[in-house]
Protein backbone atom coordinates (compact mmCIF):
# COMPACT_ATOMS: atom_id res chain seq x y z
CA UNK A 1 0.00 0.00 0.00
CA UNK A 2 0.97 2.93 -0.95
CA UNK A 3 1.76 6.09 1.42
CA UNK A 4 -0.69 8.45 0.18
CA UNK A 5 -3.31 5.72 0.12
CA UNK A 6 -2.44 5.17 3.74
CA UNK A 7 -2.14 7.96 5.15
CA UNK A 8 -6.10 8.26 3.94
CA UNK A 9 -6.89 5.66 5.16
CA UNK A 10 -5.69 6.16 8.49
CA UNK A 11 -7.32 9.98 7.75
CA UNK A 12 -11.09 8.29 7.10
CA UNK A 13 -10.38 5.80 10.55
CA UNK A 14 -9.89 8.23 12.76
CA UNK A 15 -12.60 10.65 11.84
CA UNK A 16 -14.78 7.45 11.81
CA UNK A 17 -13.53 6.58 15.79
CA UNK A 18 -13.73 10.35 16.75
CA UNK A 19 -17.29 10.59 15.17
CA UNK A 20 -18.12 7.45 17.31
CA UNK A 21 -16.39 9.00 20.47
CA UNK A 22 -18.68 12.12 19.95
CA UNK A 23 -21.42 10.21 19.43
CA UNK A 24 -20.27 8.48 22.83
CA UNK A 25 -20.03 11.31 25.15
CA UNK A 26 -23.73 12.75 23.93
CA UNK A 27 -24.90 9.90 24.99
CA UNK A 28 -23.26 9.42 28.54
CA UNK A 29 -22.78 13.23 29.21
CA UNK A 30 -23.89 13.07 33.22
CA UNK A 31 -25.57 16.36 33.08
CA UNK A 32 -28.37 15.68 31.41
CA UNK A 33 -29.88 20.01 32.00
CA UNK A 34 -26.62 20.76 29.59
CA UNK A 35 -26.51 18.68 26.73
CA UNK A 36 -23.09 18.53 24.68
CA UNK A 37 -23.97 20.24 21.14
CA UNK A 38 -22.07 20.58 17.62
CA UNK A 39 -20.59 24.10 18.77
CA UNK A 40 -18.86 22.19 21.81
CA UNK A 41 -16.86 19.95 19.41
CA UNK A 42 -15.68 22.41 16.78
CA UNK A 43 -12.62 23.42 18.60
CA UNK A 44 -11.60 20.08 18.45
CA UNK A 45 -12.62 19.86 14.82
CA UNK A 46 -10.45 22.18 13.62
CA UNK A 47 -7.61 20.85 15.87
CA UNK A 48 -7.96 17.34 13.70
CA UNK A 49 -7.83 18.64 10.52
CA UNK A 50 -4.68 20.71 11.14
CA UNK A 51 -3.32 17.04 12.28
CA UNK A 52 -4.77 15.03 9.61
CA UNK A 53 -4.20 17.15 7.07
CA UNK A 54 -0.72 19.39 7.56
CA UNK A 55 1.14 17.01 9.95
CA UNK A 56 0.18 13.89 8.84
CA UNK A 57 1.18 14.99 4.85
CA UNK A 58 4.01 16.78 5.63
CA UNK A 59 6.63 14.59 4.21
CA UNK A 60 5.05 14.96 0.82
CA UNK A 61 6.21 16.38 -1.89
CA UNK A 62 3.91 19.62 -2.45
CA UNK A 63 2.97 18.64 -5.98
CA UNK A 64 3.54 14.74 -6.81
CA UNK A 65 3.13 14.94 -10.84
CA UNK A 66 5.02 12.63 -13.16
CA UNK A 67 9.17 12.20 -12.27
CA UNK A 68 11.23 13.74 -14.88
CA UNK A 69 12.14 10.37 -16.04
CA UNK A 70 8.79 10.02 -17.00
CA UNK A 71 8.16 13.56 -18.60
CA UNK A 72 7.53 15.90 -15.42
CA UNK A 73 8.83 18.71 -14.61
CA UNK A 74 13.03 18.39 -13.58
CA UNK A 75 12.11 21.33 -10.67
CA UNK A 76 9.40 22.47 -9.55
CA UNK A 77 10.05 25.52 -6.94
CA UNK A 78 8.10 25.09 -3.75
CA UNK A 79 9.33 28.53 -2.18
CA UNK A 80 6.71 31.30 -2.36
CA UNK A 81 6.65 34.26 -4.37
CA UNK A 82 7.86 37.94 -2.65
CA UNK A 83 4.92 40.04 -1.81
CA UNK A 84 3.98 42.58 -4.34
Amino acid sequence: MSEPSRNAQFADEFNQRFEALIEWAKVHWPEKNQPLVPEDFSASRREIALLLGARLNAGMPYNAGPTPSDGGEQYVSVAPAPWP
